[in-house]
């Protein structure tokens, strides 16, 4: 009998930020063994993904073990907390709030598992939240498109790029922290990010069955200037 793959642990901090700038959360939810074990039940064609799918365990991590807003209204059961999370974690997701008022344990749970968590993916204002904890200084990142005036006045240890996504190396060899911009942008950076480090036949089944084709103007660099609003 084959050895059961280690489940894969995802963190994810969200608290009073944007929805959207998780959407990508289900790229990695369909390469999942529950998910594609789920898709064989109603398409048994499927089976042969299920070797190469992986096994996932996801973290919601807040302040309090208190339901915790995402916009529009909606509300997320944490499953830990800043102070009692695996600091050991595989990849951590963060998504995008108003960086003038995230949690300060927030900010310390970064720091610390920055130093263990192999993979640390941002969205949006989640970059400057990362940016917030220290985690950034000395590398290049990018954030919203545009708060990056900001965000370089803010953070100036940080190198700000205007990119759809950054891909810079992380606290120790190996580790890799990949900052987007808005929504559209965390969404494909990480079916890149799967791309390049999960198996590319499940990957592109996974895409195909959330209807998502990120080919086209949807690659890592914006295709004209910032537009004035």
């Amino acid at each position: 009998m084959a050895a059961q793959k280690k489940p894969l642990r995802v963190g994810l901090l969200y608290e009073n930020a944007q929805m959207t700038d998780l959407a990508g959360v289900d790229i990695l939810g369909n390469i999942s063994t529950k998910n594609v074990e789920l898709i064989v039940t109603m398409m048994p064609e499927f089976a042969s993904y299920v070797p190469l799918s992986v096994p996932m365990e996801f973290l919601w991590i807040s302040s309090s073990t208190d339901p915790a807003s995402m916009t529009s209204s909606m509300l997320i059961k944490p499953t830990h907390t800043y102070s009692d999370a695996p600091r050991d974690l595989d990849i951590i997701m963060i998504a995008g709030p108003d960086p003038r008022a995230v949690h300060p344990e927030s900010l310390q749970f970064l720091k610390e598992a920055a130093k263990q968590t192999k993979w640390i993916l941002t969205t949006c204002t989640g970059g400057m939240w990362l940016a917030a904890s220290g985690v950034l200084d000395g590398r290049k990142a990018t954030t919203n498109r545009t708060l990056l005036k900001s965000s370089k006045e803010v953070f100036p240890k940080v190198e700000w790029l205007d990119q759809r996504w950054v891909i810079e190396k992380g606290e120790f060899e190996g580790a890799e922290i990949w900052t987007a911009g808005g929504a559209g942008c965390g969404i494909d950076m990480i079916a890149e990010f799967a791309r390049k480090n999960f198996d590319n036949k499940l990957v592109e089944v996974a895409l195909y069955g959330l209807d998502f084709h990120p080919e086209g103007p949807h690659g890592q660099f914006y295709t004209g200037p910032l537009p004035t609003f």
